[in-house]
């Protein structure tokens, strides 16, 4: 870029062409109301070229950004409408083009200085965080749906106006109905099970609530534009570009997500759709080699390392897990598909499980080192259970392996009887 402004004929001439791309690809995701209702608030091009010091990020900019990116994702979620005709979509995407194409040159500024031409690499991470609104946009919408696992989504003001439907409201059991909705990525089986209740009128009083409250969604939104940041390759439906990893801005990010919803999530972290957030604002960290997968409900927790070294160091979370309040995974940890683990339960070091575990509250399972010798991996087999207040630790080289189907009493103390095999120790 040297000396030349981040908005010259240099940065038009290769604006336009891919705006039309990215434009081709997002017509279809939006209906008529959609592109009625969206609102981005605009930031003159001047602001946006004004260098930020050292700090490189100017928060209130990306405040604004990150709002216009929720609109392309929600619409009319969150700007308030203007009294005015609506912005057409090309002009309401050429707006939030321009101002995420300031921020991430302004990054790329911060780390490489006026040496490097930087309008490629800039414009090639713009247009790509552009090109992937379909993902995000569907992202968002199965992240809203998880939140109606949350039984408060059936609030006073539903609960009064629809009281003579309500009463067999307890003992419907719409989990699984939920997680099968999520598998299939279709709203209908849920709906249809509402309807067999005579409770379908409740579907988008539902969801409106959880758009318009609920802070978990955005949250992971947040994240999924600064992860879209760090990642490398071809830019899916568009011709000659090639993203690489955006420096400083993922981070900031993740930060403002943090200081909004006390939810930091590393930008590197993998994370799938469809997952429930509850209760955020109490506390909630990934980490970078972290993965979580997809229908998931998350209490306030920490999954976090072990090791200062560059290397796979965070768990790895399947589907369908729920993870409870104050729950503490360390290191490498692996929790198999539709398994839970407990409240206050602290789960570390090589730890495995299979699918369909339960780990109840307030369990320690962890290996432990015994001079440089790496232990070996704690292996929870299919369908374990483990009962409140259990210890199940290794400390041999052997791997400790509790089988299928095992069920542990509560208060256990679980140790490697040093051939592979549980041993239950008595205190």
């Amino acid at each position: 870029m040297g000396d030349r402004t981040l908005f010259d004929a240099s940065y038009e001439k290769r604006r336009n062409p891919l705006l039309n791309q990215v434009l081709e690809r997002l017509y279809p995701i939006y209906s008529s109301e959609e592109r009625e209702v969206i609102r981005i608030d605009s930031i003159s091009r001047v602001l946006l070229s004004r260098p930020s010091g050292r700090g490189f990020v100017n928060r209130d900019i990306l405040e604004t950004v990150l709002g216009n990116l929720l609109e392309c994702v929600a619409p009319g979620s969150h700007n308030v409408q203007a009294a005015g005709p609506s912005d057409s979509l090309e002009e309401a995407i050429g707006e939030i083009a321009d101002q995420i194409y300031a921020m991430i040159a302004q990054s790329f500024l911060a780390a490489e200085g006026n040496g490097r031409d930087i309008e490629t690499p800039a414009l090639d991470a713009t247009f790509s965080l552009l090109a992937d609104l379909p993902h995000l946009k569907s992202r968002a919408l199965w992240n809203r749906f998880a939140s109606l696992k949350d039984p408060a989504v059936w609030d006073a003001y539903i609960m009064g106006r629809h009281r003579s439907r309500m009463g067999k409201l307890a003992d419907l059991d719409h989990g699984p109905v939920l997680d099968g909705a999520i598998d299939a990525r279709d709203f209908k089986p849920y709906r249809d099970f509402l309807k067999t209740q005579n409770l379908d009128f409740a579907f988008d009083y539902l969801m409106q609530l959880v758009i318009s409250t609920y802070p978990g969604w955005r949250v992971l939104f947040y994240h999924d534009v600064a992860h879209a940041l760090t990642v490398s390759g071809a830019a899916e439906g568009l011709a000659d570009v090639e993203r690489i990893p955006v420096p400083l801005l993922p981070r900031a990010i993740s930060e403002l997500g943090g200081r909004y919803y006390q939810a930091d999530l590393h930008p590197e972290t993998v994370i799938g759709d469809a997952n429930f957030l509850d209760h955020p604002h109490r506390g909630l960290t990934t980490g970078q080699t972290g993965v979580i997968g997809s229908g998931c409900y998350i209490y306030p927790c920490t999954m976090g390392g072990l090791s200062g070294r560059v290397r796979h160091r965070h768990p790895e979370i399947g589907d369908h897990v729920q993870i409870g309040t104050d729950a503490t995974l360390l290191g490498p940890v692996r929790i198999g598909n539709h398994s839970t683990v407990g409240p206050n339960t602290q789960v570390y070091g090589y730890v495995q499980t299979d699918t369909d575990c339960r780990i109840a509250s307030s369990v320690v399972v962890g290996t432990v080192l015994s001079g440089d010798r790496r232990p070996g991996i704690i292996r929870l087999g299919k369908g374990v259970r483990v009962g409140d207040g259990t210890v199940i630790e290794n400390s041999t080289e052997l791997d400790l392996i509790i089988p299928d189907k095992a069920e542990i009493p509560a208060r256990s103390h679980v140790i490697n009887d040093g051939f592979g095999n549980p041993r239950f120790v008595r205190e």
